[in-house]
């Protein structure tokens, strides 16, 4: 495809962006039933925090398969996702279990109000190994994290990211204890590295652009902002919920009607997909994508099916 089709990951950094050394470049290929992201330049882009509540747990594989060195790049993977947040009471809190054979609570969502407390709490996390549980840490996280003793707020968006690099013990008791949380209102984001059951990611996030797909550990250093993205993005859409058709095409009302004819300003609007329809990015969206995004109440606008990003090298 040409350069400039973007995904989930990087429209946030693309329509919001308060500053930038650089613009990065995404290239973006089809194999099989996935889409492959490549980053084409290393250069970074600073984004907007959310500053909103949002209760943000992490529950990291430990298991044997991992290894000690492969588990200090998940950590860093989830300090330097949590970076992108404001971080405190009113903002986003972060607690973090580990699992392996067991759950092993790490600390609670209100223990850390800092970043910098926050970013130390995650290094001195300890490798266990084991086996890979991962039904049994669904089942702890539930009863242990998102709990008003951990800090869990009534009035916060309650969001689980696990980050996992295989298939778990018990399949259909993941899948159970997944559609438990779901059923609670707690968003969840899978990424998957290496061999990791992409089946089983996609069973257990929210929607299958909440999973991220990591070839190797290494490639984790790709995907730090998408969490934010992700996370950002469930706020915004929470905040602004849009009604659907249906047809489920994206039908949004006043104050962003356009004025003058119903049309697409550039030709991609389909390829960004309806999330630039609503929330922070509405007003970019009315003056870009009106037609795709409905604003002018014609109909035809187009609805893509959702695909979970795939982040190689």
């Amino acid at each position: 495809m040409a350069e400039g089709i973007m995904v989930l990951i990087f429209i946030h950094a693309l329509i919001l962006l308060h500053t930038t050394e650089a613009a990065t470049t995404y290239r973006t290929s089809t194999t099989g039933d996935a889409t492959l992201i490549n980053i084409a330049s290393s250069t970074s882009t600073v984004l907007p925090k959310c500053h909103d509540k949002i209760d943000l747990a992490f529950m990291i594989d430990a298991s044997g398969s991992v290894g000690s060195a492969n588990f200090r790049k998940m950590k860093s993977f989830v300090s330097n996702s949590v970076s992108h947040f404001t971080i405190g009471p009113n903002d986003a809190q972060v607690g973090v279990i580990t699992f392996s054979s067991q759950p092993h609570f790490q600390f609670a969502l209100n223990k850390h109000t800092d970043k910098s407390s926050l970013s130390n709490a995650i290094q001195n996390i300890p490798y266990q190994s084991g086996g890979t549980n991962t039904d049994i840490a669904l089942t702890y996280i539930e009863k242990n994290t998102f709990t008003s003793a951990s800090g869990n707020r009534i009035d916060a968006r309650d969001i689980l990211v696990i980050i996992t690099d295989g298939k778990s013990a018990h399949p259909p008791k993941t899948a159970f204890e997944a559609n438990r949380l779901k059923q609670r209102n707690v968003e969840i984001i899978v990424v998957g590295i290496g061999h990791a059951d992409k089946a089983e990611l996609n069973k257990m996030a929210s929607d299958p652009a909440y999973v991220l797909y990591a070839t190797d550990f290494d490639s984790l250093s790709h995907i730090y902002d998408a969490i934010h993205s992700i996370a950002c993005n469930l706020v915004f859409t929470t905040q602004t919920p849009p009604t659907t058709t249906a047809s489920t095409t994206t039908l949004l009302t006043p104050p962003f009607i356009p004025a003058g004819p119903c049309i697409d300003e550039i030709a991609n609007c389909n390829q960004y997909g309806v999330t630039i329809c609503h929330g922070a990015y509405k007003p970019w969206a009315s003056a870009n994508c009106a037609h795709y995004c409905e604003f002018c109440h014609e109909s035809g606008g187009a609805t893509l099916p959702t695909f979970a990003p795939v982040i190689g090298k």
